[in-house]
This record gives C-alpha cells, sequence and structure tokens, in this order.
C-alpha cells in the first residue's frame, strides 16, 4: 500500500510540469509501474514462506536410497546381489551356497528327538563317545561291525548325527581360524546340507583321506551294500561331490 501512494504523490509532482497532452499516457505507465512493484515484493516474499516447502532452502529427501543386501565372505569378497540362489548364514553374514551343493538342500531336518535315535555301542566309537543314529542305522552297523571282526577288521565310528547348528559351529570355528567360507565348503557340507541330519551317515575312522586304502575301507567297499551300507560320495561322482571314502549311509533294506 504504501508503494502505491508513494507512487500517486509521484505522479502529481511529475504531472505539474508535464504538459497536458502527455498527462494521460504519463498517469497510466505510472499505475502500471506500481502495480509491477506489488506483483515484485509478494512474489519474492513467498520464496522465503514456511508455506512453500518445496522450496525451502534446506533439501528435502523424499526417498532413502535402499540398501541391498550382498552376499559375502569373511575376506570380504562382494559375491553377487542377494537373489533367489540358496544361501545360509554363518557368524551374520549370507552366503550364497555353491556348488556341488547347491540343490541338494536336505529337506525336512529331524530333530534328535523326533525319530527313533539310538546309541552306537561305545566299543564301535572312537574313543567311547556318544555317537547317536536311528535305531535302523544303529543295528544294522553292529550287525555289519561283527561281521568284519570274524575277518580281522575293526570298524570305529567318530560321527553320527549332527544338526544343521552343529553343523554351522563347524563353519564358524574353523571361519575364526581365518579359512574362507568357500574353501571349507569344498569338503564339508553347509549347514542343511549334510546327510548326517537325517541320522543315518557315519563317518568311519579315520575320517580322513588316509581312510583310502585301510583294511576297513577294502572291507567296506567290498561288504558294505550287503548290510545297506553305500558310499554317498565315491571317487567318481555324476554330481561333482568330492570324494569321501569314511562317509557311509545306511538305506534301509530296500
Amino acid at each position: 500500500m504504501k508503494i502505491a501512494a508513494g507512487g500517486k504523490y509521484m505522479m502529481t509532482a511529475i504531472t505539474a510540469v508535464i504538459p497536458t497532452g502527455h498527462k494521460s499516457r504519463l498517469r497510466r505507465l505510472a499505475v502500471q509501474l506500481g502495480f509491477i512493484i506489488l506483483l515484485g515484493g509478494g512474489y519474492l516474499g513467498a520464496y522465503d514462506s514456511p508455506l512453500f516447502p518445496e522450496i525451502a532452502p534446506t533439501p528435502v529427501h523424499l526417498e532413502a536410497a535402499s540398501p541391498k543386501t550382498l552376499v559375502i565372505d569373511v575376506k570380504g569378497k562382494i559375491l553377487s546381489p542377494l537373489s533367489l540362489n540358496e544361501n545360509v548364514w554363518i557368524g551374520g553374514h549370507r552366503f550364497e551356497v555353491p556348488p556341488p551343493w547347491r540343490g541338494h538342500r536336505i529337506e525336512g531336518e529331524t530333530a534328535r528327538g523326533d525319530l527313533d535315535f539310538a546309541r552306537l555301542p561305545a566299543e564301535l566309537v572312537a574313543e567311547g563317545g556318544e555317537i547317536y543314529v536311528t535305531r535302523t542305522a544303529r543295528d544294522a552297523f553292529v550287525r555289519m561291525a561283527r561281521a568284519a571282526a570274524v575277518d580281522g577288521v575293526r570298524l570305529l565310528v567318530d560321527s553320527g548325527y549332527r544338526s544343521a547348528e552343529y553343523q554351522q559351529r563347524i563353519y564358524r570355528r574353523k571361519m575364526a581360524e581365518g579359512e574362507d567360507f568357500y574353501d571349507i565348503a569344498q569338503g564339508v557340507a553347509p549347514p542343511g546340507y549334510s546327510e548326517h541330519m537325517l541320522g543315518t551317515a557315519i563317518d568311519l575312522v579315520p575320517s580322513k583321506w588316509t581312510f583310502k586304502d585301510t583294511p576297513a575301507d577294502k572291507w567296506m567297499r567290498e561288504n558294505g551294500a550287503a548290510y545297506s551300507f553305500n558310499q554317498s560320495y565315491p571317487q567318481k561322482s555324476d554330481r561333482g561331490f568330492t570324494w569321501e571314502p569314511w562317509h557311509w549311509k545306511y538305506v534301509g533294506d530296500g
């Protein structure tokens, strides 16, 4: 309003010294100038107004970037974005299950209390420890071990039923010692992929490469099938598994 009033006074002073023929035109120009000044003041004031948040001085981030979950190993190597591939959790990190385990997850893990488990006789267990398998697997192994003993061969077991949690502890221990998840997976089934979860698989002593060509190895290759025990990871595997001559699984009478 002050601008408009000021414009009126200015117009009066100017028209006093301007010829009458030009006063009308000048008056119209002055009115237009005052209107422009009013609009300009209001437009500039709007930029400082809280009623216009879209042009506030501080930028507003409407959508934060969504972090992508990545599959990594303990050495920090990024393998791939989390996808529909099979994955396992170890030590707070998610790992992509590598071949040959991928596609061979043991479905429907059975808790120890949900099956008819039985303890193997202490004399058939390394260092007399407590090892459990299903009752049918236990009975079949006892018969087989007795037959082997008649032939002068002693069969000892150092691993039977193992849960997925136990398998995860194996990985955590090895990774804490500096081993890489994918190096471990070359010879140890990831959690959820071990036949030991079924309670029908056993590892014979010694459960490493030195088992090869031992009297127990030779006897099992010749007689294991007669007692319904098969070598799960043979030397020539069409599934690509590493050979484990010490690992045998009870497959039943059928």
